[in-house]
């Protein structure tokens, strides 16, 4: 039965190599990417559609100039309302990954023209075009390195890594959290750090959900190991809103995802050794990572089921989506037990039913994983998060881990 199983998806991995324009379209709003780039390498250029699905490839993994140019192509000959709502999506998400914070305001506000006054995206929409333009004078990201060095980070109590960092000659330790969005600062860190708030009139959402209304910090010294960061975007929240009752435990920081990315490549070893490889040779291999917005996806298998799950630094469990059932076997099914899950993030602690499966093992990258205790959820994330099968946290990692944002892989200590 599973020899059958894995001969079937091998027989669906072989039609992509002749994908036309429908099978592309599938894939996309599946948000399948690791299929469709790989269809994308086989098909030809000559449907003009197919830019759009070229230029959505270039975006995810990670590269954005390229991506605009294209996306701006096809919005020049494309008239379909539909697809120019997510060609000028996919542009915002983009731009922000390059810091050009007003031309993203300007492209969500494209958006919102093409988007129904009563579309349930719409609110979401107006409130991102509304943080971007607050940040339209703020300068790109730039990070520069200096000689190679190894720093230590610490296991902090909410089982992830603590990471030393320097902000204007302060010094901190924040979460790795390539689940954040965006570097956060507590209120009171933000004073320790010289960083001053400005106001927005937006909101965040937090990973339990909640939103928590927004204030930003531009930092223009951030230090970490050797890499030098300037024009830095954090988000400024209240200490209550960064505090986890539970564990009596206070966030004062968090690195998120724009900062590690701007990393190029780096490592944390099993004993918190962390590394910034800024000249790195470049490595062989497909891509296993791909950008949602700011969402870090990666590719796991199980069994013979390709996956896409969330790639959360800051969770320090592994928990699996209701679509991850469908990759699920008999016997795994049949040892699920039922439990209530506790997430707590920025805006407190929620609870939920759910079941958990004693074992579980992930291939990533030709490494295999074996997991415990691993919480299956009771709820599909919602609108264009539906697709993902779950979050991979640093349980997942525990043996120490690469994450190359020049290759888009990540790698699994042996």
């Amino acid at each position: 039965m599973n020899a059958m199983r894995c001969l079937l998806g091998l027989i669906c991995c072989l039609s992509l190599t002749t994908a036309d324009a429908p099978q592309l379209r599938q894939l996309q709003e599946k948000n399948r990417f690791f299929e469709l780039r790989e269809a994308l390498q086989q098909a030809g250029w000559n449907n003009p559609e197919n830019l759009f699905y070229r230029a959505l490839v270039e975006s995810r993994f990670g590269q954005e100039p390229a991506a605009v140019v294209d996306l701006q192509k096809f919005l020049a000959a494309n008239s379909d309302p539909v697809l120019q709502r997510k060609a000028y999506e996919e542009m915002a998400s983009a731009l922000v990954r390059l810091g050009r914070y007003g031309d993203a305001a300007l492209a969500l506000s494209e958006v919102l023209h093409l988007t129904p006054l009563n579309d349930l995206d719409r609110t979401d929409t107006e409130n991102s075009r509304a943080l971007y333009q607050s940040l339209a004078d703020i300068a790109p990201q730039t990070v520069e390195f200096a000689e190679e060095t190894a720093t230590q980070a610490e296991f902090s109590p909410l089982g992830s890594w603590d990471v030393p960092v320097e902000v204007n000659g302060h010094k901190g330790k924040w979460i790795f959290d390539t689940g954040a969005n965006w570097s956060t600062v507590s209120e009171s860190e933000a004073a320790e750090m010289g960083l001053a708030p400005r106001e927005t009139n937006t909101y965040v959402k937090g990973s339990t959900g909640k939103t928590n209304p927004l204030r930003v910090a531009i930092a223009g010294d951030l230090r970490v190991a050797d890499a030098h960061l300037r024009n830095v975007v954090f988000l400024v929240l209240s200490d209550k809103a960064l505090y986890v009752g539970p564990l009596q435990y206070q966030i004062r920081g968090i690195l998120g995802i724009p900062v590690l990315r701007a990393l190029g490549r780096v490592a944390i070893s099993a004993k918190g050794v962390v590394r910034i490889e800024a000249k790195g040779a470049t490595v062989d291999g497909e891509p296993n990572l791909f950008l949602d917005g700011w969402d870090l996806i990666t590719d796991v298998r199980h069994g013979c089921r390709r996956l896409e799950m969330v790639l959360d630094t800051g969770a320090n469990a592994t928990a699996l989506n209701p679509s991850f059932r469908e990759a699920l076997m008999p016997d795994e099914i049949a040892a699920l037990k039922s439990a209530q899950d506790k997430t707590a993030g920025a805006g407190g602690v929620v609870t939920r039913k759910s079941q958990v499966l004693p074992r579980l093992r992930l291939d990533m990258l030709g490494r295999t994983e074996e997991l415990t205790k691993v919480t299956l959820t009771g709820q599909q994330p919602t609108g264009d998060k539906g697709y993902r099968d779950g979050t991979l946290g640093t349980d997942a990692l525990i043996s120490g881990f690469t994450l190359d944002f020049r290759a888009m892989q990540l790698r699994l200590d042996q």
